[in-house]
């Protein structure tokens, strides 16, 4: 789609994340690898940078990174969906993708099907439309989103829901995926000042265990829950969150054909919609993300290693120097699109900051700060752009698990997104707007500190 060439010189505008054309990006849906072939779908407003008359949008990689723009998949075209096509999953049923999405005729939410030629390129919906037609069990019009998985002769879905008091994932199963029978409540909440609607449920198994995650609303973050599911009931024994950023929303996994649980989150903007509007662009996904449970119950991520296929010139390699030797090192660097990894070790009551998107004469800067002695790693923006109506947030971040071995840093800057990894088990996603002239980096360090190494590649374009 030729419209990317509308914003070449938009210092906002991430480089190597994958985003939409134009116009507006939300969740991703239908992940899946499909021969060889990797498919984003996602919720596209292809009008205007606001949210509203929702398609899905589709690109396609042979690597996770490097993406091609498809026609759009879906539109609301039917009585059942007019009022927008929403986010729902890919499967592969009797040897052919088939889409399961929610179709909205205001105020009704019901669950829908589209079946997919062999190339994942063409898309016919189901005539009987919509497959479930009437909500179960007490449940409220939020109807929505999909995270379905096989088990022996059945297809199970759970739905995102609520009562009007307690967030709901009611559960189904089909044999054919036409006729569903009520299983249900998977999971209820106990929370129902902020946990009132499952939004963007994903259910799936991990080291003997199973997964839940989700967005609640009107929390409005993404959570985990890990423990046991018997086939009916899922029992949790442990929760944290999945992303410590306020921007991080709505994501969705899948399992690839290695065998890997792979996933996609949607970074909200954190600006005023005005400037997105004037931008003619809102919305970007994450890189992709590897998961797994450890054997504690605990989620761990890293960077798809085919990431690795972004980078382009190295502009710092050191080994084994001090903080002062870095930050000289750091004033060579000046770009909007880097990858920065620290190995760092500190004593007792030692810090250290790795310091991005900084303009020495505004004072614009965004930092990123482990604190030894409290384990914690602090992500500040609330330097981060001198505009208005941009976010100031400052998270605080327990490290759960020790770093007396010391701590890797990976931060991935691409104009106004910041993805951190603090070892792996903490992840923050950050949104800043400074000016085009704020991109250097920094390093600095109190008390006793060593780097073992410290990396910086500057990245390319993910589009292919």
């Amino acid at each position: 789609m030729t419209t990317r060439d509308l914003f070449p010189h938009d210092p906002h505008r991430p480089q190597y994340h994958y985003m939409a054309p134009q116009g507006w990006l939300n969740d991703p849906n239908g992940l899946v690898q499909w021969q060889g072939e990797y498919h984003l779908f996602y919720q596209f407003n292809p009008h205007a940078a606001v949210w509203g008359a929702m398609h899905w949008g589709h690109a396609v990689s042979r690597d996770m990174v490097h993406w091609s723009d498809l026609p759009l998949a879906l539109a609301p075209d039917q009585p059942y969906d007019r009022s927008g096509v929403f986010s729902g999953c890919t499967i592969i049923h009797e040897g052919k993708p088939v889409i399961m999405y929610t179709g909205v005729n205001s105020p009704h939410q019901l669950p829908c099907i589209a079946y997919a030629d062999d190339t994942l390129r063409t898309f016919r919906k189901e005539p009987t439309n919509p497959v479930i037609k009437t909500l179960p069990d007490h449940m409220t019009y939020d109807f929505r989103d999909h995270s379905m998985w096989n088990d022996g002769e059945y297809w199970y879905q759970i739905l995102g829901s609520g009562d009007g008091t307690h967030a709901v994932a009611p559960l189904f199963r089909s044999k054919n995926l036409l006729d569903w029978e009520y299983l249900g409540r998977m999971i209820q909440s106990q929370d129902s000042v902020n946990e009132q609607m499952y939004e963007c449920p994903d259910f799936f198994a991990s080291n003997n265990q199973h997964v839940f995650i989700t967005s609640p609303l009107p929390l409005r973050r993404v959570i985990y829950m890990s423990g046991a599911f018997d086939g009916r009931k899922f029992a949790p024994r442990k929760r944290n969150m999945v992303d410590h950023g306020v921007s991080f929303y709505a994501p969705q996994s899948f399992t690839d054909e290695q065998g890997r649980r792979v996933m996609i989150g949607w970074c909200q903007e954190q600006r005023a919609e005005q400037s997105s509007r004037a931008a003619g662009w809102q919305g970007v996904m994450t890189l992709p993300r590897l998961l797994a449970l450890d054997d504690a119950g605990d989620m761990t991520y890293t960077v798809a290693p085919e990431c690795v296929a972004l980078q382009r010139e190295t502009l710092v390699h050191a080994k084994n120097v001090t903080a002062a030797q870095v930050q000289h090192l750091c004033g060579r660097v000046a770009s909007r699109t880097l990858h920065i990894r620290a190995t760092l070790h500190a004593e007792a009551t030692g810090s250290a900051t790795i310091v991005v998107r900084q303009d020495p004469e505004s004072g614009e800067q965004t930092t990123i700060t482990w604190d030894r002695s409290r384990n914690e790693l602090i992500c500040s923006m609330a330097q981060s752009s001198e505009a208005t109506g941009t976010s100031r947030e400052v998270y605080t971040i327990a490290l759960h698990h020790s770093t007396l071995e010391g701590l890797t840093i990976d931060v991935y800057v691409d104009c106004s997104l910041i993805e951190v990894y603090a070892g792996k088990y903490s992840v923050c996603t950050l949104r800043v707007y400074p000016k085009a002239e704020a991109n250097h980096i920094g390093f600095t360090a109190l008390g006793d500190v060593s780097v073992t190494e410290f990396l910086v590649h500057e990245m390319g374009f993910a589009h292919a």
